[in-house]
């Protein structure tokens, strides 16, 4: 082959992907013509609109000052990959919002790259409209993809909203349950819901790619499935968060013990102590570390004492608890020789030169 011959070849367009048929999409989710193009839309109902306390959620949310519940947004993508970035598409949105007293979730797919507009204006619209978003791991993913294919698109991000992410609260709640915060493992331990033929969300940005490249929209149907299980369980886990703190449903000691720390960090010494009786039942070390705590904040130091030699029997954390302990007995309750006791094993817990203070402080006391 001559060099001309290679240049030409070189230079000559790359043979163009077949493009997914037309129609194919509308034979699954039917499109509805909007200015900017076809709506690819599809909405199931959902049961009554989920009971939402604001305090409540509020201190499950930790660190939102303000929430109004009233118009709930729930939302999650699928998308072209996991790493996120400029590159990466959310070819399908899953919403759910309330209408009417009722839960709706709404599903929008796009028929192919570049043709996002409708359905980021949709979007916009219904953000505008709500109080508040809900998401499961949005705040790290979903929101900031969506928020940069605005910016793709030449378009307004809509008006920032409260944003109560789920896998934060859950990760909160049942940090001492559960090994993995997956939403599917949640489903399982916390819904009691176990999916079946559900495909792997490894899988869905293949699922994808097949469809542009052949136009079959069989494997599509399933991811829309599980875009659907994902919005609908946001809406049924954050109900049983939120009836788990209100004490409307009952829980595992280990669950309230992560309710516990919720109510503690919140400022509810009262509810966190009503957790914290559930969670010492089992006999929990940092049960009795905590419920130390809150009794000492409430100038119940007898009581903080008390709980401290019930964690010191469970404990891998001995040291810290007798430091504790000599504090408490030393500057609380002046009784300087078990402060001067826990003080000899508490070494390990503090610095050299705190600890040298603490033994000379306590051995003066001793020589008057």
């Amino acid at each position: 082959m001559t060099l001309a011959a290679k240049l030409a070849r070189l230079s000559a367009p790359a043979p163009a992907r077949p493009a997914a048929p037309k129609n194919a999409l509308s034979a699954l989710i039917p499109a509805r013509h909007t200015d900017s193009g076809p709506l690819h839309l599809v909405e199931h109902a959902h049961g009554p609109a989920p009971e939402l306390n604001a305090e409540s959620l509020r201190a499950l949310a930790l660190g939102q000052t303000e929430l109004d519940t009233s118009r709930p947004l729930f939302f999650d993508t699928e998308t072209t990959g996991l790493m996120g970035g400029t590159g990466t598409l959310a070819f399908l949105l899953g919403v759910a919002d309330v209408r009417d007293g009722n839960t709706v979730v709404t599903q929008i797919h796009l028929p192919a790259p570049g043709t996002e507009r409708p359905m980021l204006e949709w979007l916009a619209e219904r953000v505008a409209n709500c109080t508040v978003l809900i998401s499961f791991n949005g705040k790290s993913f979903d929101w900031p993809l969506l928020k940069a294919r605005f910016v793709m698109n030449r378009m307004t991000p809509p008006p920032e909203r409260p944003h109560v992410d789920l896998l934060h609260c859950s990760r909160r709640v049942f940090r001492h349950v559960l090994d993995e915060l997956k939403l599917s493992t949640l489903e399982k331990r916390v819904l009691d819901f176990h999916r079946r033929g559900d495909i792997d969300g490894a899988m869905i940005p293949a699922a994808w790619f097949d469809y542009l490249r052949t136009g079959r929209v069989a494997t599509l149907q399933r991811v829309l499935s599980h875009n659907e299980r994902d919005v609908r369980s946001m809406v049924d886990l954050i109900q049983r968060l939120v009836a788990a703190w209100e004490e409307r449903h009952p829980v595992l000691p280990e669950t309230a013990l992560g309710l516990a720390a919720v109510a503690w960090r919140h400022g509810d010494e009262a509810r966190a102590l009503r957790f914290l009786e559930v969670a010492t039942q089992k006999g929990l070390s940092e049960a009795w570390e905590l419920k130390a705590e809150v009794r000492r904040r409430r100038g119940e130091y007898e009581a903080s004492v008390e709980a401290l030699r019930y964690a010191l029997e469970k404990s891998k954390r001995a040291a810290a608890i007798h430091l504790r302990l000599a504090k408490l007995y030393e500057h609380r309750l002046r009784d300087y020789e078990r402060a001067k006791q826990h003080a000899d094993a508490c070494a390990p817990a503090e610095d050299a030169q705190s600890h040298a203070a603490r033994q000379h402080r306590l051995a003066a006391r001793f020589t008057k």
